[in-house]
Order: C-alpha cells, then sequence, then structure tokens
C-alpha cells in the first residue's frame, strides 16, 4: 500500500509581534431604553494585532455585563494577563488560541471573543481570503437585517418603523419592559396595522417582565404575529419559562441567559425555541459558529446581535457568521448604524434592506486609527 504524500503547501506560523487593546466609549444617535436602562453611549474593548509580516488585524466585544459579558474595565484587566501570551503566538491558530487561553481568564472573558475576531480579520487577511472562508464557506452573498425600536415613544418607534421600511427593512425587534403593558400591547398591534404583512416583527424584553406580564403580553400580541420573544424573565426564573412556553403562545428566545453550549443544551430541553448569539459572550466567531451548530441539533433557531451599539468591526463579523451559518432564521442584528461615529473609514450601510457579504479579506473593514484613538477613554 502506498503511503499519502505530505500536501505540498507547508504553512509558515504567523506570529503576531504586536499586540494591543483600547477602551472607547461612542455617543450614540439617539437614548435606547432596555427594561429600564437608558443608553447614550457605547462603551467598547478592541484589539488590534499586528503580524510579522506587517498584516493587521481588528477585533471587538462591547461593554455587555448585563448580557452575560463584561465590562470595558474588566477586558482591559483580562489584557493585562493574556497579551504577553499572544504576542509571539502563531495567529494561524485561530479559535484554538482562544480557547487555549479560555481558562485562564476568570473576569473579563469578553475580551476573548475580540482576540478570536481579530484572529479571523488577521488571518484572513494573510490569506486573502474573507473571513467566511475561514468559517466554512460562503451560504449566502446578502443579509437582511433587522431593525431595533427601542426609544419608549410610541409616535417616535412607529416613525422611525415607517422611515425603516421605506428604506427597505422589513424585520423589526421592539424593546419591551419599559412602559405599561398595554401601550407595549398596543405598539406591536399598531406596527402590524401600518406596516402590513410583509412585516417581519419580535420583542425582546431583556429580562424586564414577571412570568404574568409575558403571558398577558404573548396573548396580547398574539394579532401582530410575532416571530419570537427575547428573554423576556430573568435567567433564574426557570419555572416562569416554563410557564410562558408551556402555553403555546410565542416561541420564546433567550440572550442574557445563553453563554455557553452548555446554556443552550439545558435551555432546549426545556422547549426554548432559539437563541441570541453574540461573539462576545460565546468567545467570539469561532464559539458563535459551534453554538449556531448545537442549535441546528436541536432544531433551535437563532438571531446573530451585536449589542447596542458596536463598530462596523463587530458588525462585519456578525454579517461573516450570517453568511456562513445555517439556521440564522430570527435575523441579524448590526448595531454600527446606532452610532454618531464610526470608527472605519467606510461604514456598513445596507442597500436596499440588505447587507451585502464583503469578499474581501478578513472582516472586510478598514479601521480608521486615528478616531480609535479619539475615542478611546481607558
Amino acid at each position: 500500500m502506498l503511503s499519502p504524500q505530505p500536501h505540498a503547501l507547508d504553512l509558515q506560523p504567523l506570529t503576531i509581534r504586536r499586540a494591543q487593546a483600547f477602551g472607547l466609549r461612542l455617543p450614540m444617535k439617539k437614548p435606547v431604553l432596555m427594561a429600564g436602562v437608558r443608553l447614550e453611549h457605547s462603551e467598547n474593548f478592541l484589539i488590534r494585532l499586528e503580524a510579522n509580516d506587517g498584516t493587521v488585524g481588528w477585533g471587538e466585544a462591547s461593554s455587555a455585563p448585563q448580557h452575560g459579558g463584561s465590562t470595558v474595565q474588566e477586558m482591559m484587566q483580562a489584557w493585562q494577563a493574556l497579551q504577553a501570551r499572544v504576542a509571539g503566538a502563531d495567529a494561524m491558530a485561530l479559535g484554538g488560541l482562544t480557547q487555549q487561553l479560555y481558562d485562564g481568564v476568570k473576569i473579563g472573558k469578553s475580551a476573548l471573543g475580540a482576540l478570536d475576531m481579530a484572529l479571523h480579520d488577521l488571518v484572513g487577511r494573510h490569506l486573502n481570503v474573507p473571513a467566511h472562508v475561514l468559517l466554512g464557506g460562503l451560504r449566502r452573498k446578502a443579509v437582511s437585517p433587522l431593525w431595533l425600536l427601542g426609544t419608549g415613544q410610541r409616535d417616535t418607534d412607529l416613525a422611525e418603523a415607517q422611515a425603516r421600511y421605506a428604506e427597505g427593512y422589513r424585520f423589526f425587534k421592539l424593546k419591551v419592559g419599559v412602559r405599561a403593558l398595554e401601550e407595549e400591547i398596543e405598539m406591536a398591534l399598531a406596527l402590524r396595522s401600518a406596516l402590513g404583512d410583509e412585516l417581519r416583527l419580535c420583542a425582546d424584553a431583556n429580562m424586564g417582565m414577571s412570568a404574568d406580564q409575558a403571558i398577558a403580553y404573548a396573548q396580547g400580541v398574539l394579532p401582530a404575529r410575532l416571530e419570537f420573544f427575547e428573554q423576556p424573565l430573568a435567567r433564574e426564573d426557570l419555572t416562569g419559562l416554563r410557564r410562558l412556553i408551556a402555553t403555546g403562545l410565542i416561541p420564546v428566545g433567550l440572550d442574557e441567559s445563553v453563554t455557553s453550549v452548555d446554556d443552550l443544551i439545558s435551555h432546549a430541553a426545556l422547549g426554548v425555541a432559539g437563541g441570541s448569539l453574540k461573539t462576545l459572550k460565546l468567545g467570539g466567531m469561532s464559539g458563535v459558529a459551534a453554538c449556531a451548530h448545537v442549535c441546528q441539533a436541536h432544531g433551535q433557531k437563532i438571531n446573530l446581535a451585536g449589542k447596542i451599539a458596536e463598530t462596523s468591526i463587530a458588525s462585519a463579523a456578525v454579517i461573516q457568521l450570517a453568511a456562513v451559518l445555517p439556521n440564522v432564521d430570527w435575523g441579524v442584528s448590526p448595531s454600527q448604524a446606532y452610532l454618531v461615529e464610526d470608527v472605519v473609514t467606510q461604514p456598513l450601510a445596507p442597500v436596499g434592506g440588505l447587507y451585502a457579504v464583503s469578499q474581501a479579506p478578513g472582516l472586510g473593514i478598514e479601521v480608521d486609527e486615528a478616531l480609535v484613538q479619539r475615542y478611546t477613554f481607558c
């Protein structure tokens, strides 16, 4: 029997010669209410990796301590321990490097999500392929985004939905749990009435409701035909979650409750219909891809989401993931559009209600480092 011949290609290590982190505070175009919390700025953690051949890759994680993520300060603390181990490492390891470092980080694990993203950007640029090639291959060339409505003001949200609908958006997420229950229900019904049958609609309470309120909301919005109800209850309220799911009124998805593959598996057993997957809490791009396949195995749908508000760095990663994963049935939520100013030379923007999947190397974005410096606060 002939012995297999080794492949002629011998990939040399892509050594990281410099690894930096930046904490940014970015102003948002308008405040967003999330379960009573008013957000006017976004605090984001960026990683810049520079390889020995001069190639640069970027990654990002937003501050999201209430969503299972970390604060920027916690990520900076983690980075102090990680930086020396990252410098000199082989970037070609991609998610293998992220996983190798994972157990050593106790506080600020979102920093590893940013690192994993930066590795995919760096290696993609080095090999001259888009990140979706590294993640398994292109399934779709364009992505339809989901737009968030969350000012807490009925008329403002309705006018914004109508304006975005005219631009091509067809999927909207209502931030609920911030107004009287009757007003929340009426808002969903008003949107369906105003925008018609093509409208896709869901709601996210960010743990802001009790079980009784969530059941009443699900009953009240039946005519609005919501596709799913995201994280209606506190993560520890499993009894209430079982009650809501047992009604069969609406598919229930989770976000804040999902911080690991184990969470996804245990919630699938409860009848949870899907989840919102974020790079900032699931180990970056490689971690989200792994979690998405676990969801698929359990017949669950996923939403790929950016925390309000990430820059085009993380949003580009979300779109690259959406191009690859099989079960992105609950929409894609790039969030850079909520920022006053981005940190890339050409911020991502949909055309006709669709984001084209970049075929440029890595994440397909170019960072303006002067803007990074302008908004750096730690």
